[in-house]
């Protein structure tokens, strides 16, 4: 098939597009059409299953509820073009250039093109978008599962409501993008740039973003607790927040370098420092109680004694953390990075005695730790009573005398671990059901009314 011989094809669908005399629907299926030209022509609703367009020119073509299933893109030129709720499952869009395009609904997931009755079926094959640029593209509601997207550039692009489930993005360029409300359970983000991206609302279950670059990004309504962030860069300085907080732990500092006599120890109850990034600050002794510090960066910090009541931590990373005799109960610890962190009691001297004391345990009763990364922590005496370990990772933890009564052990791996003189009654292998969850929050709130 030639170019005089396509052009005459695109000129009966123009017709047909317009219903009138002499026209027919194009079918392009199973074509080789390798480096044509089809800038600027109409293809709306054209049937092009199959077809080669390999290094084609296709810019500003409308491509609009086209039949484009299994298609071979790889290296076209596809800038401008518009195609919105076409059919490209199982394209092959290796290095094509999408800039400005407009994939609004289109559906992108994996598909394989049975040739007959005797073709063999050798899976589905996924959409390939690796090492293609869309910047600035508009894919809201596309439906890329599966899709690999590798070292692609994706820079202001409008993915709102993107289906990305299980989506193969290493080293994507994604800075600037629009994700709102995108789902991008169990894929594969490690190494993506998305400095100031919007995420509100995206669902990362599962999602790995090991070492990606989350700057400046909104992660409003989005919970970190399953998601997978070693070495993720999630935090914010400290002087992006209100001066009041900054000011709070500013004091706080100058009451730890003057030994309490200057300054003013810190009270932030309730406060959001979401994400905020304060590696290896000495907070000890402050109130934290209910403080919103999910995503934090806290690596080597210390928080000697310090009122951790019911904070929220997920997916913080407190790695070599020294939280020694450090209160926290019913702390919110999801997928938090605690390897090599400081647990343990710290000994008190009474004031009125010369020699004598006791120890202060790490409370960390009734504490969600779901997925926590404990490798190596030092637990000794702590108290976990209640405490949920599901899927926490243990290994070579010291749990020399530690109280793990009525905790939650689902999957927990405690390879290596020190359990000597450990306390482990009625600890649970299984995840409570629904009912149990239930009689948990009447007996904490009889619990709370008694006290």
């Amino acid at each position: 098939m030639d170019q005089p011989e396509v052009a005459d094809i695109l000129k009966k669908h123009l017709l047909w597009l317009n219903q009138r005399a002499g026209g027919s629907r194009a079918d392009l299926s199973l074509k080789d059409l390798r480096r044509f030209n089809f800038d600027n022509m109409m293809l709306s609703k054209a049937k092009m299953a199959g077809s080669n367009f390999s290094e084609c020119s296709m810019r500003h073509a409308n491509f609009v509820a086209a039949d484009l299933f299994s298609v071979m893109l790889n290296g076209a030129d596809l800038s401008g073009a518009n195609f919105d709720d076409a059919d490209m499952r199982g394209a092959h869009l290796r290095d094509v250039k999408l800039q400005n395009a407009s994939l609004v609904g289109t559906d992108l997931r994996g598909g394989a093109l049975m040739l007959g009755a005797d073709a063999k079926n050798n899976g589905t094959d996924k959409t390939i978008l690796d090492y293609a640029n869309l910047d600035n593209a508009n894919v809201s509601g596309a439906d890329l599962s599966g899709a690999s997207m590798l070292a692609s550039s994706m820079r202001g692009a409008n993915m709102t409501g993107a289906n990305l489930t299980s989506g193969q993005l290493h080293n994507a360029d994604m800075d600037g993008v629009n994700l709102r409300g995108a789902n991008l359970s169990k894929a594969n983000l490690t190494g993506v740039s998305l400095v100031g991206a919007n995420l509100t609302d995206v669902i990362l279950s599962e999602t790995d973003l090991s070492g990606a670059n989350l700057e400046d990004a909104i992660l409003e309504g989005v919970d970190l607790a399953n998601a997978k962030l070693e070495g993720a860069n999630i935090s914010r300085p400290a002087s992006d927040f209100p001066k009041n907080i900054q000011d709070i732990l500013k004091r706080h500092f100058e009451w730890i370098d003057g030994d309490g006599q200057s300054g003013e120890r810190a009270d932030l109850t309730k406060a959001d420092l979401e994400r905020i990034d304060l590696p290896g600050m000495e907070l000890n002794g402050a109130v934290l109680k209910n403080t919103k510090m999910s995503g934090a960066n806290l690596r080597g910090s210390s928080f000697i004694m310090t009122d951790m009541t019911e904070i929220l931590l997920v997916g913080a990373d407190l790695t070599k953390a020294n939280l020694q005799g450090a209160t926290l109960e019913r702390a919110d610890l999801r997928g938090a990075n605690l390897t090599e962190a400081r647990l343990i009691a710290i000994f008190l001297k009474e004031a009125r005695e010369k020699s004598g004391g006791r120890l202060w345990p790490a409370n960390l009763s009734g504490a969600d730790l779901t997925g926590a990364n404990l490798v190596g922590a030092d637990l000794g005496n702590a108290r976990l009573n209640g405490a949920n370990l599901a899927d926490a990772n243990l290994t070579n933890a010291n749990l020399k005398e530690a109280v793990l009564d009525d905790a939650i052990l689902a999957g927990t791996i405690l390879d290596g671990a020190n359990l000597q003189e450990t306390s482990m009654e009625n600890t649970r292998d299984t995840l409570p059901d629904a009912k149990d969850d239930a009689d948990d929050e009447y007996v904490d709130e009889t619990a709370a009314a008694v006290r």
